[in-house]
């Protein structure tokens, strides 16, 4: 049995107490069928916060790492997350279910930058999140994090609208191109940042 009713419900209760969030452009996540949600990276509570915003549980990869702690593990398990190997050049299980994620017309959710990423830092993205849009066929929708998550600061998330890569399909897919793709996105997503 999911836990995410249960758990969406207490994470709200829980924000609503230590923090003052704020989303704009719900709207632009589509109500069914497939996208990518790729998002800029501030914490690790980033997957949590979109998850319980949003009407559908977007399907996460996370590092393998956190899912060595067993309860930690098993809630990310539970939220339908899977994990990526970031020591390999291409983790063909974390690539292939992704892909199937996608082409079972569900929300796949993904930090390009591949680490958390503090306020003026930055952090080339890596260009992983084109190839799942082309392979799975699915528009991008490009996801801002503004704030930080101190005790009652301001934390702004922003879906901007979807990108559908149209004029790239049905070609074949190059190292440049992907890294063009990646720029694109990632430029959507730095234009929505907002100083809190």
């Amino acid at each position: 049995m999911s836990l995410y009713p249960l758990v969406k419900v207490l994470i709200r209760i829980l924000y609503k107490i230590m923090f003052k969030i704020t989303i704009v452009g719900k709207e632009n996540v589509p109500k069914e069928g497939n996208g990518v949600l790729c998002c800029n990276h501030i914490s690790n509570f980033d997957p949590l916060t979109m998850a319980v915003y949003l009407g559908r549980l977007p399907r996460y990869i996370a590092k393998k790492e956190l899912f060595n702690n067993k309860i930690f593990g098993a809630l990310l398990r539970n939220m339908q997350a899977f994990p990526i190997d970031r020591q390999t050049v291409m983790d063909m299980k974390a690539f292939k279910t992704a892909i199937n994620v996608l082409k079972g017309g569900e929300l796949l959710g993904i930090f390009a930058e591949g680490t958390r990423v503090k306020e003026g830092e930055e952090k080339a993205a890596k260009a992983g999140v084109a190839m799942f849009a082309l392979k799975g066929d699915a528009p991008v929708i490009p996801v801002a994090i503004s704030g930080n998550y101190k005790f009652r600061s301001e934390v702004r998330i922003e879906f901007g609208e979807p990108i559908t890569l149209e004029e790239y399909r049905g070609t074949k897919i190059t190292t440049a191109m992907m890294e063009e793709i990646t720029e694109k996105i990632m430029g959507k997503v730095q234009g929505m940042k907002v100083k809190l």
